[in-house]
């Protein structure tokens, strides 16, 4: 018996050693997640965890809104009057309720079936104040309701507005439209892509016709902190895959931001006579299509917007 007593508290004592080690993990792990925390803060990411605003108005879409009176827009020099003539295109008369302005943020730049627009932000005249919705994908699944809200707002009588909407942001929607069948937008709606007017007014004295540069040239405008469009993509996929918010946040302002320009170079484009161009004949292709001989001053004609081809953003 004594033998047995003996030899059990050999191999109490061992287990207590070989338990030993063990016992330090947890505050190693502890430690380990300060210095993550702590590197997290110093590289400004400590926001990574805010919740996304606005509301799920389906599976993986989210819905932000925001409104501004048109008395702070008149105190900001950003009101438009009831009634728009364009120069280049003087032979119709737009009311102020019927423009859209709009804006896609997207996964690439490469256009395509592979594309995905996770976001779609649209700014609109309601009862005497602009309204900025904007349409956030938390998951994919959440694609078909995006474009159905985006088919919603594009009723029959709108004028699009864009900057460089005629060769991106359309020809991406159009191309989500036909994957979840959702049909085609009205026949000839009006569409604005104010990069061509930009283009003839500018292109002689500006380095280039990009939205940061006619924003900074025309409004005198500064982007302060601001996310560039080509980080936009890797925000979205890491928001998808490790649920952080911080830059998707950057996102939903930086394209609160591009609507807020484009709304501000429409205003200086409309007295700007040196944005009309030369009226350009038209030639059709074999599929029937409507295009313009000169591509610089497309704008010009009121031709049907789902007929561009998919290029690059500026």
């Amino acid at each position: 018996m004594p033998d047995l007593r003996s030899r059990l508290k050999q191999l109490r004592g061992a287990a207590a050693v070989a338990d030993a080690p063990n016992a330090a993990v947890p505050e190693w792990l502890a430690r380990l997640e300060r210095l993550r925390l702590l590197s997290r803060e110093r590289m400004g990411k400590n926001r990574s965890s805010a919740p996304l605003p606005g509301t799920e108005i389906g599976p993986g879409l989210m819905h932000i809104q925001a409104r501004v009176s048109g008395i702070k827009l008149r105190l900001a020099g950003l009101d438009l009057p009831e009634t728009l003539q364009a120069p280049w295109a003087p032979e119709r008369c737009v009311d102020r309720s019927s423009l859209l302005l709009f804006d896609t943020e997207t996964s690439g730049l490469s256009g395509g079936v592979g594309l995905k627009v996770f976001m779609l932000g649209m700014l609109s005249w309601q009862a005497d104040t602009w309204v900025l919705d904007q349409y956030l994908l938390s998951r994919p699944e959440g694609e078909a309701a995006l474009v159905a809200a985006w088919m919603k707002a594009c009723r029959p009588g709108i004028c699009l507005v864009s900057y460089n909407g005629k060769r991106f942001d359309i020809p991406a929607m159009r191309t989500l439209q036909i994957l979840h069948a959702c049909g085609e937008l009205p026949e000839h709606l009006i569409h604005w892509d104010l990069l061509y007017p930009v283009r003839r007014a500018h292109r002689h004295e500006w380095p280039n016709c990009r939205l940061v540069t006619a924003e900074s040239q025309l409004l005198g405008k500064q982007r302060h902190q601001d996310l560039p469009g080509s980080e936009a993509p890797r925000a979205w996929r890491d928001f998808l895959m490790r649920g952080e918010t911080g830059d998707l946040l950057r996102v939903l302002a930086h394209n609160r931001s591009d609507l807020e320009s484009l709304l501000g170079i429409l205003k200086k484009l409309l007295q700007d006579p040196r944005t009309a161009g030369k009226q350009q004949t038209a030639r059709k292709t074999t599929q029937g299509r409507q295009v313009d001989q000169n591509d610089r001053q497309e704008a010009q004609r009121q031709i049907p917007i789902d007929l561009r081809l998919a290029s690059s953003r500026v």
